[in-house]
């Protein structure tokens, strides 16, 4: 397979440099505001979906220090889609084929290990449900997460689910599936059937302004709906 775009390995995980991404998308944007914005927009979380490392680079001035943003496939690929453009495709593509010859090189597919985290993740949830039955309904662990006796961010739904993809495939899943809107909002269906609700977060920017973050939170009912979900597609 030709290499499209440098993958690089760090820390064990497979990266892309998002500077080298930008310039592959041919973005009408400054670099800088372009990861800036997709990292508010989309939510995806240092640590987790990037790392922000210090590097000299190259430049016609000669060497000059560069913060660089190493992402994970998935932001790779979800930063491909968004961009929606002929290159966005073909980048996308690209990515999906990467994982696909990652996966030959392992015991198990992507299918045995998504089957797996599917069985444990049925599991949990009647054991939990077995839970509620007993104790009182205010879940420690889900307060934890989201400050709310009812309801988990989509990163903790995950969790809990063991899906094998992590937040930001589970939220490709529910808006290939039609339950959330491109920016990872519930549609008033599935808010109206008690599976989805949002929160309002304010977070501050560096220059001191004030803005307001939607966080799309799931509860039990619509954990259970997802868990169905899945193993529809496990099945198929």
């Amino acid at each position: 397979m030709n290499e499209l775009i440098k993958i690089k390995k760090k820390d064990g995980i497979e990266t892309v440099n998002a500077r080298e991404l930008h310039e592959f998308l041919e973005s009408g944007y400054r670099f800088s505001d372009w990861i800036k914005s997709r990292i508010v927009k989309y939510n995806f979380i240092e640590n987790e979906d990037f790392t922000r490392v210090s590097e000299k680079i190259d430049t016609l001035g000669g060497m000059q220090n560069s913060k660089e943003y190493y992402i994970s496939l998935d932001m790779a690929k979800e930063l491909s889609m968004v961009e929606n453009n002929d290159k966005g495709k073909q980048a996308r593509k690209y990515f999906i084929q990467v994982e696909k010859e990652f996966k030959k090189s392992k015991q198990l597919t992507g299918m045995d290990l998504i089957a797996v985290a599917l069985v444990e993740a049925n599991s949990l949830i009647e054991k939990k449900d077995n839970q509620l039955l007993e104790q009182k309904p205010a879940v420690d662990f889900y307060k934890a997460v989201t400050n709310s006796k009812d309801a988990i961010d989509i990163g903790s739904a995950s969790k809990v689910l063991h899906y094998g993809g992590g937040r930001n495939k589970l939220f490709v899943f529910l808006r290939d599936n039609g339950i959330l809107m491109q920016n990872n909002q519930p549609y008033q269906e599935y808010i109206d059937r008690g599976y989805f609700r949002t929160i309002e977060q304010k977070y501050v920017k560096p220059d001191g302004s004030t803005h307001i973050n939607i966080k799309t939170v799931v509860y039990q009912k619509g954990l259970d709906y997802i868990r169905k979900l899945l193993l529809q597609e496990a099945a198929a």
